[in-house]
């Protein structure tokens, strides 16, 4: 009797972590908490006990807030049945749903249908904790998918996030938020919530979040055609740290666009000095490539232009689109190939639709 009651204990100690480790991740002070639930993790009592499957749900927390792929772990989990509960599966599908980042529309369908399903659990155990969490992790999974379903979301989220006082979260949301808001079109939303992100920025602790704001505020002045502002914002990006490689393209093109010709060549080597080929790099520095064609004023060549074109639905989230198609334009309308120049509009116009829903 006395070894059951421990091992009942057992599962109280892990259970008390994965409580502390889910309001972890709302609160975004996972990285501390990962330090402290390794050595239970490591521990094999828990591991060769009742608490079995509970250490198991607790090392996908772990996976998750350090960014290990742990999809087919929770998955597994889930089809044991062992937990059946609400609380507990609320949280299963949703780690199954934030596991990995990915563009593949399959495996978006299948994280958006879980993210749903924890969400019916969430409410009917009525959890503002986790409800918040899990409408954030809704919000940038349907961000990724379509963006206009995501706007259903953010009233509730809001409230959530408030009610639990997640502040860090919230910012994050906010960020979010304005981003999509950029991306459909809405910019005079999305200018409001950077300029009052960056108006709190002596408030917010995270360092990395005001990295991030300069990013997307310049990106969204540069797809709007406000090349100074972008200008600006993409040097504060830069002088408070940023490592994204994609500031280069705002410092680059809107130097060209400016007429700073000699400062965009310099962006263009900076970037290729600054980072090592990836597909990622690779991509960006293919457009680059047209860039100095068109800084030198030399024919750009059709192979690349056609192998660029090619590649952006892989690269969906760089969102060159709203520069590449703009600049290909001007440019076959400059040497008068009308027909490429119209083809090239109606891409353009086709994605404007595509990406504003």
């Amino acid at each position: 009797m006395r070894t059951f009651v421990f091992l009942l204990i057992r599962v109280e100690e892990v259970e008390s972590w994965i409580r502390k480790s889910v309001h972890a991740f709302l609160m975004m002070t996972y990285e501390s908490m990962a330090y402290e639930i390794k050595p239970i993790l490591d521990n094999s009592k828990y591991l060769h006990s009742f608490a079995y499957f509970h250490i198991r749900l607790l090392q996908g927390l772990y996976d998750n807030f350090l960014d290990i792929d742990c999809m087919e772990q929770i998955k597994e989990l889930i089809d044991s049945d062992y937990f059946q509960d609400h609380y507990h599966l609320a949280v299963l599908y949703d780690l199954y749903g934030v596991s990995i980042y990915s563009m593949d529309k399959k495996v978006l369908k299948t994280q958006i249908q879980a993210l749903h399903t924890a969400l019916s659990y969430c409410n009917s155990i009525n959890s503002q904790n986790l409800k918040g969490l899990l409408l954030y992790h809704l919000i940038l999974k349907q961000k990724t998918s379509s963006n206009m379903n995501a706007l259903q979301y953010f009233e509730e989220c809001d409230r959530s996030l408030e009610k639990t006082g997640a502040y860090r979260r919230l910012i994050h949301y906010k960020l979010n938020k304005a981003n999509i808001y950029s991306t459909i079109g809405l910019y005079p939303l999305a200018e409001n919530i950077y300029k009052n992100l960056e108006n709190i920025q002596s408030q917010i602790e995270e360092k990395r979040i005001i990295i991030k704001l300069y990013e997307c505020s310049s990106w969204c002045s540069l797809i709007q055609e406000k090349y100074e502002i972008a200008l600006f914002q993409a040097k504060k990006a830069k002088k408070a740290g940023s490592k994204f490689p994609d500031i280069y393209i705002t410092l680059a093109y809107a130097n060209y666009k400016l007429g700073n010709l000699e400062e965009a060549r310099q962006a263009i080597l900076e970037f290729r000095a600054l980072f090592s080929s990836s597909p990622r790099i690779d991509f960006i520095q293919q457009f680059f490539v047209l860039l100095e064609k068109r800084i030198e004023n030399k024919p750009l060549p059709a192979p690349l232009i056609e192998r660029l074109l090619n590649q952006l639905p892989d690269f969906r989230d760089v969102e060159l689109e709203m520069i590449l198609y703009p600049f290909l334009t001007s440019y076959y309308q400059s040497i008068e190939d009308y027909k490429n120049a119209s083809m090239i509009q109606a891409c353009w116009i086709q994605y404007l639709q595509f990406s504003q829903t």
